[in-house]
């Protein structure tokens, strides 16, 4: 009965397609690139695949909020796992990255400034990333109670600012004008007037009426 709820569960297909991704994208990386850039290019293709993970996570709410489908439900339903995913393959960016391509802790201590700075936003931004999937169960709403358990996922918002100013920092193809960096500038731009949107539709319905409080 349990596996039945399961495979009905659209939370399941969005985590299972997550882990499948990963292998698919370091099949294809590893048959394509030299062996002596695998690990920089794996690491730049699961940073971009958190990135947009973490992007749809965001997108969801100001999108169903816009624009009624009647895949709403089903959508806000995969949000939850589409942020596990966003986790899943920031781990995997950091992993490949701070000690395959970086080198470990004592790498730290030859780094310019810029770099530091980076690292330790992305670095926080993780921890964000991993708090909330680990907070992404219903049994942990319970537990936390759905007022706190909201605030601690509101911080998902200063986890996206904290990699983005990673991106624009040391991110290769955010250095100069290019198809990923418009794309990325075009998405940002689609989601924040969705949200501007939203934010501004929230705030007239509770202003108050004809100069007097509703």
């Amino acid at each position: 009965m349990k596996i039945f709820l399961l495979l009905k569960n659209i939370r399941f297909y969005v985590l299972l397609f997550s882990a499948a991704l990963s292998l698919l994208i370091f099949f294809i990386i590893a048959s394509l690139v030299p062996s002596s850039f695998q690990t920089t290019r794996l690491t730049q293709a699961y940073a971009l695949t958190a990135a947009s993970f973490l992007y749809l996570a965001l997108l969801i709410g100001p999108f169903c909020y816009n624009f009624k489908t009647p895949y709403n439900s089903m959508i806000i339903k995969a949000r939850r796992a589409i942020g596990v995913s966003a986790f899943y393959f920031a781990s995997l960016h950091y992993l490949l990255g701070f000690y395959g391509v970086l080198g470990g802790f004592p790498a730290l201590f030859t780094l310019e400034p810029k770099y530091l700075l980076a690292i330790s936003l992305s670095y926080t931004a993780l921890a964000i990333l991993f708090f909330m999937a680990a907070t992404s169960f219903d049994f942990m709403i319970k537990k936390m109670t759905f007022r706190r358990w909201k605030l601690l996922h509101r911080l998902v918002y200063a986890a996206s600012i904290f990699i983005l100013i990673h991106a624009l920092l040391i991110g290769e193809h955010f250095q100069s004008l290019n198809p990923i960096s418009v794309t990325a500038t075009v998405l940002i731009g689609f989601l924040m007037y969705l949200e501007g949107k939203r934010i501004i539709a929230n705030l007239k319905s509770i202003s108050p009426k004809n100069g007097k409080p509703s």
